[in-house]
């Protein structure tokens, strides 16, 4: 019986270290994308960018109100007919404006999805080559756990090392 014991506590000696030899960090994914100095130099740019067709669209959106307001305003003196015709070219531009708006919008998020997706990319490099370097098995993103050491926050050590790299982040205007 002796013998049994023995042999448990020698087996649970031995592959106990390895069990819990787990070495672990945490990253916020988000705020190395969102505090990246390129990533922030390129929204400025896309902002600057907005700006010249943002001008065109109130220009036409002020159009928009003109024409409404003379359809109302003519409402007295025109027949039904003729007001119901100008209601629905007005609902056409209306409808052209709104779908070019949307159109403008999407265009610009789909830039800065890709753009974090690009930082995204690179962070991952990043963070595999600083796993193998510091021997970590598991590295988790600061939304996948409730609490954790800041000792185990790596942000700061991928934050430096993605400033280094000098991202050529590209955008369609």
């Amino acid at each position: 019986m002796k013998l049994i014991y023995i042999i448990i506590f020698f087996f649970i000696s031995t592959y106990s270290t390895n069990i819990f030899s787990q070495t672990i960090a945490i990253v916020n994914l988000q705020s190395l994308i969102d505090n990246n100095q390129s990533y922030k130099k390129t929204i400025k740019n896309i902002e600057l960018d907005q700006q010249k067709y943002l001008q065109d669209f109130d220009i036409k959106e002020n159009e928009l109100v003109v024409i409404l307001n003379e359809i109302e305003e003519s409402k007295l003196i025109l027949s039904e007919d003729e007001i119901n015709i100008q209601i629905e070219e007005y609902n056409n531009q209306l409808s052209d404006f709104t779908i070019l708006i949307e159109e403008f919008n999407l265009h610009y998020q789909n830039q800065i999805i890709d753009i974090r997706e690009t930082i995204y990319k690179e962070i991952l490099i990043l963070i595999e080559k600083y796993a193998l370097e510091n021997r970590i098995d598991l590295i988790l993103d600061s939304t996948s756990y409730l609490i954790a050491s800041t000792s185990l926050d790596i942000t700061n050590v991928i934050n430096s090392e993605l400033d280094k790299l000098n991202l050529n982040l590209e955008y369609k205007s």
